[in-house]
């Protein structure tokens, strides 16, 4: 397996030099289970997906982006998304964001929940991510793609509720189209708790048709729930993809990881309460012209402690909780 080693600041590279058993759990590998390759026989389009990254929580973001984006290049990727929950619009994250931004116009965004925590307004977000604006559509190798805003109407806690605006738009962007169609949104359509009107949201999406009967929308993909699961609803996948980073575990578990400088958690305060993935979590999805879909995720390990070690949920962790994304086939 090939080993990347992470730089993450010249005092932890003083502390890794120092270090000799620690030091495994803080190098990231591209991790070979999502290195497959897939047949070009009846190709269409590949592009990767993360999300979640977190930039402001976790330590090394940009080793992270520096993983993907040089995975994504190799693989020769279409296009790259992120799915929210990305950074917030700062100076300091620049360098972080001028990683993904290597992709170019072929570099996407989604804006998630998290992303104006620091106070910043919904268009200084999407300035800062270069977006055309909250919700958006593409056209790209015969595919159409959109991007939805999941974060309309939120207040505290309660779900967030797709505006009215958004849903004539939506309506109106899928008859404008007459191909197969990828949704992108940060929360997900398919859980209770994430969107308040996603059943109508998806009645929308499922009562739209091709020409030969099939669905027009054939998946679409969210982030926000930092798990690994699937569903079908409506003969639509709905594909949650796992965060980047870490799941968060709060402040009942908050915790020091053995060999991050003190300098870190000053900066990033709240990465005591996440348990993060040794390795940066991605998918690399292909999707062929007979509508197939072959999702390539990456397995990777917690850095420790764990949070089954930490106690955290009694100590069992249902099992889409986990470091990995899953590779799926789904048609």
């Amino acid at each position: 397996m090939k080993k990347i080693l992470v730089l993450f600041s010249c005092s932890l590279l003083f502390l890794l030099n120092t270090l000799s058993a620690q030091t495994d759990q803080y190098t990231l590998t591209l991790n070979a289970g999502g290195g497959g390759t897939v047949s070009n026989s009846n190709l269409a389009i590949k592009f990767g997906i993360c999300t979640d990254v977190h930039v402001d929580i976790i330590y090394n973001p940009e080793d992270r982006m520096r993983i993907f984006v040089d995975d994504m290049k190799e693989k020769k990727s279409d296009f790259i998304i992120q799915l929210g929950d990305f950074c917030y619009p700062e100076n300091k994250n620049k360098n972080f964001i001028s990683i993904f931004e290597e992709f170019g116009e072929n570099a996407y965004g989604v804006i998630g929940n998290h992303d104006q925590d620091n106070g910043a307004s919904k268009e200084e977000v999407i300035a800062f991510y270069k977006m055309p604006a909250a919700y958006y559509s593409f056209d790209k190798k015969g595919f159409h793609f959109i991007v939805m805003d999941g974060n309309e109407g939120k207040n505290g806690d309660n779900p967030a509720t797709i505006s009215d605006a958004q849903k004539e738009w939506l309506i109106n962007d899928l008859n404008n189209t007459h191909v197969k169609t990828i949704v992108f949104i940060h929360e997900s359509l398919a859980y209770d708790e994430d969107i308040s009107n996603r059943e109508e949201i998806r009645n929308i999406l499922s009562s739209q048709m091709l020409n030969n009967g099939n669905k027009k929308v054939v998946v679409c993909f969210n982030g926000h729930k930092h798990t690994d699961e699937a569903v079908r609803i409506d003969d639509i996948w709905y594909v949650t993809i796992n965060s980047m980073s870490d799941i968060w575990v709060g402040e009942e578990y908050g915790h020091i990881i053995e060999g991050i400088p003190a300098s870190v958690y000053e900066d990033k305060p709240d990465l005591k309460y996440v348990c993060p993935y040794t390795d940066p979590l991605y998918a690399f999805v292909t999707i062929f012209e007979d509508g197939t879909i072959s999702i390539k995720g990456i397995t990777s390990t917690w850095v420790d402690p764990s949070p089954m070690e930490l106690g955290y949920n009694g100590g069992n962790l249902p099992p889409e909780k986990t470091p990995k994304i899953s590779d799926r086939m789904i048609k």
